[in-house]
């Protein structure tokens, strides 16, 4: 089955998996320019249209100083456009884009001591990646999607193994924080539920040994590789992404992959479900069925990197990953602050 290998001797896998992308624009009115704030409280004034069905996101492009709302296909402009005017939201500021769904992924390494983030694992009969390591109200654990739970929202008790067998010898954790989707948040209508990072809070085993601020690092990026090297990710801090950065993921399926931010703070929703998850980043990058809940990161200097957040989702052609960003995870409404860096940081 799987092979034992411990920290410092060499192979191991990873994976993680989500999608979207946008492939064609439908329809470019031409317009005046808005400011980033007035952009994005227009943004928000667009949620309702999620309620159409076949949105897939509604974003602000700073750079333009327009708003874009990607659908599944083309019949649905004229729906939208025909809402706008209710919503208070002139629409010759608005570009209608062609978009692939945005799917929850969970799909299928060794058996690595001490835990670290990229790793595989098993809940229920499913596969995602394990997340980060950190400690939460001074709970030692990890953090994985809420879609990688029993039941996404609400604590169902999960039962989590590394890497693949419900045996007890392969048991590390047990899920304890997990946000309702809600509707009372601000835009969400009564017809949606939302939140701002699928994310999951699993208390690990005590006798289950961590590195902490630690992520797997494959041998090649872009690759496919899932063999671990003798070295490792170091998180000494967290942060935001800008359109146009580099970031990387590691995931149990496509390994270590690494692309451009293509977009930021993108409301989007779930195929599939009434799910819409708020101001999430968008990342042209490879991700596969079993990347979910991947860690992102951005390499500083060698291998130190800051921490992004946490993958959920990708587009149906596996080359672009969304994950909700670090602040969303840690907002008092979500998991709330969680300590992540390696020993010696602070964060």
């Amino acid at each position: 089955m799987s092979k034992c290998v411990q920290r410092g001797v060499v192979t191991a896998s990873v994976s993680i998996a989500i999608f979207a992308f946008v492939v064609g624009v439908i329809h470019t009115p031409v317009s005046q320019a808005q400011s980033p704030r007035a952009l994005e409280e227009l943004k928000d004034r667009l949620l309702p249209l999620f309620e159409l069905g076949g949105v897939v996101y509604t974003d602000a492009d700073e750079r333009n100083g327009r708003l874009v709302v990607g659908v599944v296909n083309r019949g649905l402009e004229t729906a939208i456009r025909a809402r706008l005017n209710v919503l208070g939201v002139s629409s010759d500021l608005v570009d209608v884009v062609f978009s692939n769904p945005i799917v929850q992924v969970t799909s299928l390494q060794d058996y690595i001591r001490p835990i670290e983030g990229g790793l595989q694992i098993r809940w229920d009969n499913y596969i995602c990646t394990l997340g980060f390591n950190g400690v939460r109200a001074g709970t030692a654990g990890f953090v994985v999607n809420s879609h990688c739970t029993t039941k996404q929202g609400g604590v169902n008790g999960t039962k989590y193994y590394q890497p693949i067998n419900q045996i007890a010898a392969e048991f590390i954790g047990t899920e304890i924080a997990d946000p309702q989707y809600r509707r009372a948040l601000p835009g969400c209508s009564f017809f949606l539920k939302c939140r701002y990072s699928d994310s999951a809070f699993v208390q690990r085993d005590s006798l289950v040994p961590a590195a902490q601020g630690f992520i797997a690092k494959p041998n090649s990026v872009n690759t496919g590789s899932l063999t671990i090297s003798s070295e490792q990710f170091r998180i000494t801090s967290e942060g935001p992404s800008l359109v146009g950065q580099t970031v990387n993921k590691v995931g149990r399926t496509t390994g270590w992959t690494q692309g451009t931010v293509t977009n930021t703070c993108v409301n989007t929703a779930v195929s599939g479900t009434l799910i819409v998850q708020l101001c999430q980043d968008f990342v042209s990058a490879g991700v596969g069925a079993g990347d979910s809940s991947s860690p992102v990161f951005a390499i500083t200097s060698g291998n130190d990197v800051q921490l992004r957040g946490i993958l959920w989702g990708g587009d149906t052609s596996g080359t672009l990953f969304v994950y909700s960003p670090i602040a969303n995870i840690q907002r008092n409404d979500e998991l709330g602050p969680i300590s992540t860096c390696a020993a010696g940081f602070s964060c």
